[in-house]
């Protein structure tokens, strides 16, 4: 076991915890995608990410994290904190909440605190605190939409997201309104891809989308039951990670069509 270079006391716990606090909005924990910087993929590259615990909660694994990292290592915070820094600048321009610089003058002044002097470092970075602009969709997919026959689950806030240039964001909504819609009809507490696979199986589904009584009609049964488990791989799991790449406004209309078209088979319209 590596021999302590610092000791933690109270005191230290309870700056490391403030640190927490700062650091927290700067990057997801994890991420599904694996070209996705996290704070488990930091601290995977430096081998320490056993430091973090398994904890069900961010906040308890980032504490158990950095008093580890602090604990045992004399200069393996600074290189955590330089990759940190740079991806949550990334990150947050991604989610449209630019890193301002109070949050990194925060940082500065409490890693101050624990001994840790990057005011040159951090303190050389210039952050641009503009939104960067949404991509607005073309005039022509906004009108094909909107004289679709929409199911309102679809026509209401998805739509209103796509037309705001939030693209991921519009499909995310969609796909969490079709698993609510599955658990009404099924009245199941499952969820995602055991909620799909459930609710349309066959032979006696709790759910089922016409007679079954011939072999086409069992066919569509439990195609749509793939499709649906598919849809929750493939999309609704995806687009839970605010890290995902953003999709063209092209991709984003067609998603919402096929989305479209699974609530009318569900509600056999």
């Amino acid at each position: 076991m590596a021999k302590a270079v610092r000791r933690i006391t109270a005191n230290t716990k309870a700056l490391i915890s403030e640190l927490v606090e700062i650091l927290y909005p700067f990057l997801p924990l994890s991420s599904r995608s694996k070209t996705a910087v996290t704070f488990i993929s930091i601290f995977k590259e430096s081998k320490v990410e056993k430091y973090l615990g398994n904890s069900s909660y961010k906040k308890a694994q980032l504490q158990n994290g950095f008093e580890s990292l602090f604990r045992y290592h004399k200069k393996l915070p600074f290189t955590i904190i330089r990759k940190l820094v740079p991806a949550a600048i990334d990150y947050r321009k991604f989610k449209r909440d630019p890193l301002k610089q109070e949050e990194l003058n925060s940082l500065i002044e409490l890693l101050m605190k624990l001994e840790i002097d990057m005011r040159e470092e951090l303190g050389s970075i210039v952050l641009d605190e503009n939104v960067p602009e949404i991509q607005v969709p073309p005039e022509e997919l906004v009108k094909r939409l909107e004289n679709h026959p929409l199911v309102p689950e679809i026509s209401s806030e998805p739509l209103q997201q796509f037309k705001n240039g939030h693209f991921n964001e519009s499909v995310r909504k969609a796909t969490e309104r079709f698993e609510v819609e599955v658990q009404l009809k099924s009245d199941s507490t499952d969820i995602g891809k055991q909620l799909m696979a459930r609710t349309f199986a066959l032979p006696t589904p709790p759910v089922a989308l016409n007679t079954l009584s011939t072999e086409n009609e069992k066919g569509i049964q439990e195609g749509y039951k793939f499709m649906t488990m598919g849809m929750i791989l493939a999309i609704r799991n995806i687009f839970s990670h605010g890290d995902e790449e953003q999709r063209s406004p092209e991709e984003t209309y067609e998603m919402l069509l096929f989305m479209n078209w699974l609530f009318r088979i569900l509600k056999n319209e």
